[in-house]
């Protein structure tokens, strides 16, 4: 049995969660033919990313128009994943929405905040993982693929197909971090690496899902692109070009482990890295 993931990446209209909505609705129709099994859609793309989208776009899991869209979604046979800004109890969170079949199958929140982020948005240690189409699935967004923890915990607990999704657009001189200035084209190398690097280290595959922006001020280039579990570039798309990237594997694959198996990590083993990391100097 094979199982097509697609990954969309294109512009967004900051600030307007309708507009966005329909987007998504639009790609799924003209992607039915294709009998995706799943197509994830980049962070916060429903609310957008900005600090005006965040606070006014922001809404409940329950806003009447996602709750009709996701009503709606059983008219497909395919899992769509798609960030927004979740109003919570007084709180913000970065949300991955997982759809199928009519249903909301879960969220997952944003755990590693960038400074940005953290003006902004709370977060958790909720870290689910997810079962469909015969296969156990998780999240993790932007920032998060920066660190192997959250990725390597959602393997832990079953995980062997990994979405992560982002919102990179950059200002096209870069940013200033602690040493010295990152380009935006350096940073992209940098988040491409690792994510190549999850996949292999892992035995994931590994499903990247990012906007376009071109802009004066900042730049996002797309680049949503697939891994296989060797780390293997097996689709990807054209940078600053609107498509759903594909790609297709058996099934078989997310069903068993790929040439190293997990449980030959000694468990004293991860003890030891768990106590090392309480020791790491502050």
């Amino acid at each position: 049995m094979k199982i097509r993931i697609g990954s969309w990446q294109g512009p967004i209209v900051d600030n307007d969660f309708g507009r966005n909505l329909a987007k998504v609705e639009a790609v799924l129709d003209q992607t039915r033919d294709q009998k995706l099994d799943f197509l994830c859609f980049p962070e916060c793309y429903l609310s957008g990313y900005s600090p005006q989208a965040i606070r006014e776009s922001s809404v409940p899991l329950d806003h009447p128009p996602l709750a009709e869209f996701i009503a709606a979604s059983r008219q497909y046979d395919t899992v769509i994943l798609v960030g927004m800004a979740e109003r919570c109890d007084g709180r913000i969170f970065n949300t991955q929405l997982v759809i199928y079949g009519g249903k909301l199958l879960g969220t997952y929140h944003k755990t590693m905040l960038t400074g940005y982020d953290a003006q902004h948005f709370a977060t958790d240690l909720e870290l689910p993982v997810f079962q469909a189409k015969g296969i156990t699935f998780g999240v993790v967004i932007c920032h998060d693929t920066s660190f192997v923890e959250p990725a390597l915990y959602l393997r832990w607990t079953g995980a062997r197909l990994l979405f992560t999704p982002h919102f990179n657009d950059i200002a096209p001189e870069g940013f200033p971090t602690s040493s010295h200035k990152v380009s935006c084209w350096e940073h992209r190398t940098m988040v491409l690496n690792n994510q190549a690097a999850l996949a292999t280290l892992l035995k994931m595959v590994v499903v990247r899902s990012n906007v376009v922006v071109i802009g004066a001020d900042q730049l996002g280039s797309g680049d949503s692109n697939i891994w296989d579990m060797d780390g293997v570039l097996v689709a990807q798309g054209t940078p600053f070009v609107e498509c759903v990237v594909t790609a297709e594997f058996d099934q078989h694959i997310f069903l068993e482990e790929h040439w190293i198996d997990r449980r030959d990590v000694p468990a004293k083993l991860s003890e030891m890295i768990a106590d090392a990391a309480q020791r790491y100097p502050r």
